[in-house]
């Protein structure tokens, strides 16, 4: 009996250097991507894309990793721009995604990500305010909760007992 198990972690680098070794062994692009899937599961890589690989092997390509491709590099969403990006707000809380733009030489959209997703300020009243609670405020609302809690539960109680002595 032949013991099956499948893997649930992998890197790229692993797959193709599977896909690398079965190509050149002589296994079609079909089964090799049934062998992974068996392997590795059903989200591990596309049929298209281990035949993309196969392709890529018989065009004299020796490499399992992806090569560098033409096109932007991510220069804008660096430690250094989300550091000016923080500064700029908490010396200016009024200032606009467009000034921070302007003021970096970075697109609207990144800026906008860093702001929001990044270091996680929203807009409030026209300032950008930290979207995190403060310790203080994170008390008062577990108290008021709390208290909403209780009265809840004695009200629900109160009506309990009327409806029985009824």
């Amino acid at each position: 009996m032949e013991r099956r198990c499948v893997l649930n972690s992998w890197s790229k680098e692993e797959v193709t250097a599977v896909i690398h070794y079965e190509w050149a062994r002589g296994v079609s692009g079909t089964e090799i991507h049934n062998r992974l899937v068996e392997v590795y599961g059903p989200g591990v890589m596309s049929k298209q894309m281990v035949r993309r690989w196969c392709r890529t092997f018989s065009d004299v390509h020796q490499q399992v990793e992806d090569i560098p491709r033409s096109g932007w590099t991510r220069t804008a969403t660096t430690d250094a721009n989300i550091g000016k990006v923080d500064d700029m707000i908490r010396a200016n809380r009024r200032i606009t995604v467009d000034e921070v733009a302007e003021e970096l030489r970075i697109s609207h959209e990144r800026a906008q990500n860093i702001i929001h997703d990044i270091l996680r300020y929203r807009k409030a009243s026209a300032r950008w305010v930290p979207r995190q609670l403060t310790s203080t405020h994170q008390e008062q609302r577990m108290a008021v909760s709390l208290e909403h809690l209780y009265v809840s539960i004695s009200v629900l109680r109160n009506n309990i007992v009327q409806k029985a002595s009824t």
